[in-house]
């Protein structure tokens, strides 16, 4: 039996307290979901519970905990470990059936395809259906031999074209990698499945061969070209091992071997060949120069086609213009889609086609500007294909020069699991980025049951995030490829504002509970400044030497509950910030009785995860622990901010208490002012 990777985590919370219950709350805050997603999952819990003779137990006021003989509960736990995990999307089924009908020369059977997606073959039969029109962009076809399964018709080129296609454009990017300050980071979602279609190592490997080969050319491939490149050279080493080789024309092969491409290109092969015993032929070299000159610009264009492309711009500017946009700088539209057009007219030429991250995004939300570059394509430039990718390149840079209607400030709503640290790590970079967005407010996704989100101009979130308001999920360094998205994304909020009426004017009828509540702030702020933990350690171990601390110093209660929790959330979310040799342990929990920053000097590097789940050496941990719910969570927040403001010079800010205290005090007395100002 599979289930789900989210399934899988409930599991393992509620076998880890076999002893104790735990609340749908307390369940949905250390996995980073909504309630109502653990609620939708406790029916296929119990479900699985069954196969091992075991029940949930459910206690009003308590919560949920596993019922079961000890041995049956043995079992299940040993089994638990052993699981596999599936948590797939029709478009990662669609992957992993082309991918088992690519890698066999024979016909495969329903029935060991509906096991690979862990799906009935009545699903299975709709998702093969939905896979005709796609198969047949690319001369493909699916052909069922009676008796002996189903068998994938075509040429070998085009077998890799579709699947490099699907796994760029369609897969969603936590599922198979991300592009993250210029080099690649795998997620570990559904690993056992997109390990046997993209071999991890030699993904990091060729990148990194790659990159050193295309110093030599004259010119720098973009992200999604790069991307494109490293996913097929990846993809035809594998299908080189299983005897499928690519063939080109002879006419193409001996016009692409004078070319500068060809010569890196062969240099990379060569390296290649030796470290996995593969031999790369002359056409699969041609079709690695392919896509690298499908990422140039054409500079050898004559004079009279330079004019003749220039007609064409012109005339798809106009054309778009006639559909009732108007556009703020024609020159410089002119200009980018100039350039943009010449490598994307070589890359329609050799039949390649590009990964862009924001096709869905731009088709959804810019509809009408979507479809009208598309209809000016198709009749100004009749003799291409332009695949949707290309086409939303291109809208982008119509979007982008689209006369403002009215421009506003933005307020954005950031949220991670906890609503310290990373968010605030993701609003300072937001702010230094994007000067429309003049207000953020972090959050929890615990806190988003009782938010109006409709007072915020959209969502910004470091984590997934179970809701249909208008979000994006981004890493909270905000990288190239995140920004890009972001910038599109507030684009369209600009379109739609509206902001939360004043209340000024208001009448205000002060009571004791203000005056209760503006001195528990002031209690717990100057707590907090003042009993800042600063050290120098040897720490081999992050949860023992947290709860040491934290029980040391009266922050928490029930230390062995505490310290289940904490374990879970340092497994389940890494707190490294990669490329810096800082980590920042967070949380808000209804066990911590009092704020607490703890900023700890490591005598020795700690090896921990990262946010993108890799490993990483610390040399500094900034741990800050709040009660649920507490206004001091603002406070911690600036010292993310500070930390953001200061990642290339750490060491030097860390060892400055003095001046970590004076940030935390300056915002302490602004928002006390804001309080006493509103109770005026």
């Amino acid at each position: 039996m599979m289930i789900s990777n989210r399934e899988k985590s409930i599991l393992k919370l509620l076998s880890e307290r076999l002893h104790s219950f735990l609340t749908i709350h307390d369940i949905a805050q250390t996995l980073g979901i909504s309630s109502r997603t653990v609620h939708r999952e406790m029916k296929r819990v119990e479900e699985t519970l069954k196969t091992y003779h075991l029940s949930l137990s459910r206690v009003p006021k308590l919560g949920i905990r596993i019922e079961g003989t000890p041995e049956d509960i043995d079992g299940f736990v040993q089994r638990l470990n052993e699981q596999h995990t599936i948590d797939l999307s029709d478009e990662e089924r669609k992957v992993i059936i082309l991918y088992n009908l690519i890698q066999s020369k024979d016909p495969v059977k329903l029935y060991s395809l509906a096991n690979e997606i862990g799906a009935s073959t009545h699903t299975l039969n709709k998702i093969i259906e939905h896979l005709t029109p796609e198969l047949e962009l690319f001369d493909l076809s699916l052909e069922r031999k009676r008796g002996e399964g189903l068998i994938l018709i075509g040429d070998e080129v085009d077998k890799r074209q579709l699947l490099a296609r699907i796994m760029l454009e369609k897969l969603d990017s936590d599922s198979v990698y991300s592009v993250v300050e210029d080099h690649f980071v795998y997620h570990t979602l559904n690993e056992t499945h997109l390990q046997g279609i993209v071999d991890i190592d030699r993904l990091f490997n060729v990148e990194r061969l790659l990159m050193d080969e295309l110093g030599s050319l004259p010119y720098t491939l973009t992200e999604a070209s790069y991307l494109t490149l490293t996913i097929h050279i990846v993809l035809a080493i594998e299908r080189i091992k299983h005897d499928g080789h690519v063939e080109i024309e002879d006419d193409i092969l001996q016009d692409l071997i004078t070319t500068d491409e060809y010569t890196v290109s062969e240099r990379l092969t060569n390296l290649l060949s030796n470290i996995y015993d593969v031999t790369f032929n002359a056409s699969e070299i041609a079709f690695i120069t392919m896509h690298l000159r499908g990422a140039r610009r054409r500079h050898e264009t004559s004079h009279e086609n330079n004019e003749l492309d220039g007609q064409r711009v012109n005339e798809l500017i106009q054309y778009v213009k006639s559909q009732g946009f108007i556009f703020k700088d024609e020159t410089s539209l002119f200009n980018g889609l100039s350039s943009h057009l010449e490598p994307a007219l070589n890359r329609i030429e050799a039949n390649i086609e590009t990964y862009n991250p924001l096709t869905e995004m731009i088709e959804s939300y810019d509809e009408q500007l979507f479809n009208a570059v598309s209809s000016g394509l198709k009749i100004v430039l009749s003799d291409y294909h332009f695949p949707k990718s290309e086409v939303a390149y291109i809208a982008l840079h119509f979007g982008g020069m689209v006369e403002a209607k009215a421009q506003h400030s933005l307020n954005i709503l950031v949220v991670c699991s906890s609503g310290i640290g990373t968010s605030r790590i993701l609003s300072n970079r937001l702010k230094q980025n994007f000067p429309e967005i003049t207000q953020t407010t972090e959050v929890s996704v615990s806190d988003l049951k009782t938010i109006d989100i409709k007072k915020y101009d959209g969502m910004i979130s470091t984590v997934a995030v179970d809701t249909q308001y208008p979000h994006i999920t981004v890493n909270p360094l905000l990288p190239t490829h995140d920004a890009e998205s972001v910038r599109y994304f507030l684009k369209l909020q600009q379109t739609n504002v509206t902001k939360p009426s004043s209340t000024q004017g208001e009448d205000y009828t002060l009571s004791y509970d203000d005056y209760d509540h503006v001195m528990t702030f002031i209690k717990d702020s100057t707590a907090l400044i003042q009993n800042i933990i600063v050290e120098k350690k040897k720490v081999t171990n992050l949860n023992r030497y947290l709860i040491q601390t934290l029980t040391k110093h009266d922050v928490i209660e029930r230390s062995n509950e505490f310290s289940e929790k904490l374990e879970q959330r340092i497994t389940l979310q890494g707190f490294a910030l990669t490329g810096y040799p800082i980590a920042i342990p967070h949380l808000s929990d209804e066990l911590i009785k009092k704020p607490q920053l703890i900023i700890t000097e490591l005598t020795k590097p700690l090896t921990l995860t990262t946010l993108e789940n890799k490993q990483q050496e610390v040399n500094w941990l900034v741990s800050m622990f709040i009660p649920m719910n507490s206004e001091q969570g603002q406070l911690m927040s600036e010292v993310s901010s500070l930390i953001t403001e200061h990642l290339d010079d750490i060491s030097q800010l860390l060892n400055d208490q003095v001046l970590i205290e004076n940030t935390l005090k300056s915002f302490f007395l602004n928002k006390l002012k804001q309080k006493l100002t509103k109770m005026e």
